[in-house]
């Protein structure tokens, strides 16, 4: 009896406007009833659909959709509350305008009202799929599951990624990423395999670089060795854009793949194809990376508890872990004297192990958990120096006895504990020209060669003994290797990077001065580059002085909007140098390895734009943080353009 009454009442507001806000109030109601959001019976429920289909007559959605779609007063407002609260009925009548309308206009408008019919449209989206209907409706119905914003969505329209119309696997993309939630990731990887080619490349760019995601990074790779079957007209870029993304992952295969690349195009295309540049960008990075992560993995450490640990401990160690529980269990316990205890035989057993790491960890978490444990505190840092030094042999020590007798032993320590032990099989490479590896490397024992490249050969300079140190340019200054090192016999060597160095600093604020003024010592190799007759540039440079405009590129070889000014310094036909304010050497060192436009306006008035990547970033006038910025260009100039360059004046 009510529902009749309501429908006779709603008849009546609906056929004229005038009455439609009484209307907006009355159908979500019955909206909530129907749905559930107003618990009913299932017989009330039953009802009311029946008099939600009984209100959505035609003629009433014809005039409702024509106010939506035409006025621009408050009807339209209201007109699109009643038409999402009616039912299935205005549903079905709302998507089948979508399915047949001509006019672009009314379809994103569509679009837009549909989701607010909330849940109940996803049946009748679903049936409207199965119909196989055109491209352009089904892109629609994406976009509307896409602002329904339900993650169980994703079983719907996966199955389009592979769609025929690159339209619809691009919105199938949306909606996968306004809808996954933590799923996203994994599902971007798994899309790789089919979309379309041009939205790889958007794929590809929205992962960044890979890093330490293995599924992420063996999809890549998998990506490469299917390319070619890419499309021509999108190849280039899309390798580009997947080597970017390799840039952080040091792994074998990576490297192998790069490698590939390089070796295939070499021999039709000039060295400034953007695959032959990032490729060789990509492998400058992962390659040293590689070498220190595989010398890692072959050199274990000691655990606490007497045990050997081939991964190493440190916080999140299942043996630290478990010790950190039986710490609580006693905190909860109120027994601080046995949490304590047992913290301290565990740090004096990890410092006997050699596991500075893990004993000074074990420490501070004492000293956390109880402030007044100063004298265990301070005994235990006995303990962890006295076996520091102890650690250290005479070897080593006579060794390095000219920076021992710089440094205070506990800086010399500390120096000790924060480098890497790496061994090297004879003709091993160790580092080679070209890669952007900001370490110090320190020769134990055995011997290592340095060479350079001349031309098509590789020329000796120099065989380095126990006690030298290479890598000092790349270290202090910001530069890639120049030079390669390998191994002659079986050699020991110690490798500080530059960023353990930064963190020694910070506690220990004069070992960088001391280590640097040790290390220029043994900083031969810009005068063994001389002697041998080459350099990073084998062909003559001239001095200059004119301005010039500079243009980072991005990791993708885009140019960016910035662009700023620099002044000439000299010039060669496989490179230039320009001067520059920096604020710090960090900052400095953040443009190593970036791909730059460098434009030289000519004498007629055209301007030469010199594509290459900046190999070397130098203090030139220190107190004034002027920095000269060398960079090696990818194809040498044309010698027409090289003598316009050299007969400019300021």
């Amino acid at each position: 009896v009510a529902c009749s009454q309501i429908h006779k009442i709603a008849q009546r507001l609906l056929h004229d406007e005038t009455h439609w806000q009484q209307a907006a109030e009355l159908t979500p109601v019955l909206d909530d009833m129907q749905s559930g959001t107003l618990v009913k019976s299932s017989a009330i429920q039953g009802t009311v659909l029946k008099l939600q289909e009984s209100i959505a007559a035609k003629e009433t959605l014809e005039k409702l959709i024509h106010y939506y779609l035409k006025d621009s007063t408050e009807n339209r407002r209201i007109a699109a509350v009643i038409l999402t609260t009616l039912g299935r009925r205005s549903v079905i009548y709302l998507i089948n305008q979508l399915m047949h309308s001509t006019d672009k206009n009314v379809r994103l408008q569509l679009v837009k009202l549909i989701p607010g019919a909330g849940p109940s449209v996803t049946p009748i989206l679903k049936d409207c799929l199965q119909k196989k209907p055109p491209w352009y409706v089904i892109r629609n119905v994406i976009f509307i599951l896409s602002e329904l914003n339900d993650d169980s969505f994703y079983e719907i329209i996966e199955p389009y990624l592979s769609h025929r119309d690159i339209r619809v696997q691009q919105q199938v993309l949306s909606c996968i990423t306004k809808i996954s939630g933590d799923n996203l990731r994994e599902r971007l990887i798994a899309s790789l395999q089919t979309v379309h080619d041009d939205l790889k490349i958007k794929v590809v760019m929205q992962f960044g670089q890979a890093g330490g995601d293995k599924n992420l990074v063996n999809t890549l790779i998998e990506l490469l060795r299917s390319r070619q079957t890419f499309l021509e007209e999108t190849a280039t870029e899309l390798i580009v854009k997947i080597c970017v993304a390799l840039r952080s992952s040091p792994q074998k295969d990576v490297i192998e793949i790069l490698k590939q690349l390089v070796e295939e195009r070499k021999d039709y295309t000039d060295q400034t194809d953007p695959v032959i540049v990032a490729a060789q960008d990509a492998l400058s990075v992962v390659e040293p990376q590689y070498r220190h992560t595989a010398q890692a993995s072959l050199v274990p450490s000691a655990g606490f508890d007497g045990e050997f640990n081939r991964d190493g401990l440190g916080a999140s160690s299942p043996s630290m872990l478990k010790i950190e529980q039986s710490v609580e269990e006693y905190i909860a316990r109120g027994d601080l004297e046995k949490a304590g205890g047992k913290l301290f035989s565990n740090a004096v057993n990890a410092a006997r192990n050699k596991d500075f790491t893990t004993a000074e960890l074990l420490r501070d978490k004492l000293l956390d958990i109880n402030p007044l444990a100063l004298t265990e505190v301070i005994k235990l840092g006995e303990i962890i120096e006295e076996e520091k030094s102890s650690t250290i042999n005479n070897h080593h020590i006579s060794v390095w006895s000219g920076l021992y007798d710089k440094m205070s032993t506990e800086e010399f320590n500390a120096l000790y504990y924060v480098m890497r032990h790496e061994s090297y099989s004879p003709d091993e490479t160790i580092v080679r020209a070209g890669e952007n590896d900001a370490s110090l490397y320190f020769v134990n024992s055995g011997s290592v060669t340095l060479s350079c490249q001349c031309g098509e050969k590789e020329s000796f300079l120099k065989r380095l003994q126990p006690g030298e140190v290479i890598g000092v340019g790349s270290f202090f200054s910001v530069s890639v290797w120049t030079v390669s090192m390998t191994a002659q016999t079986a050699s020991q060597i110690h490798v500080l990077s530059r960023g353990k160095f930064l963190d020694l600093h910070k506690k220990h604020p004069k070992i960088g001065k001391k280590l640097e003024d040790f290390c220029n010592k043994y900083d031969t190799v810009p005068e063994l580059l001389k002697m041998s007759g080459t350099d990073r540039r084998e062909s003559a440079r001239y001095s200059i002085a004119v301005m010039v405009n500079n243009i980072l590129l991005d990791p993708y070889g885009n140019a960016g909007k910035r662009s700023f000014r620099g002044e000439l310094i000299d010039i060669s036909k496989g490179g230039l140098c320009f001067s520059i304010k920096i604020s710090t050497k960090e900052n400095a060192r953040l443009l190593l390895g970036r791909q730059i436009v460098t434009e030289i306006t000519l004498g007629d008035g055209t301007v030469l734009k010199c594509f290459g990547v900046i190999v070397g970033v130098k203090f030139y006038e220190t107190e004034v943080q002027d920095f000269s910025v060398h960079v090696k260009f990818y194809r040498n100039l044309e010698q027409v353009d090289f003598k316009q360059v050299i007969n400019l004046e300021l």
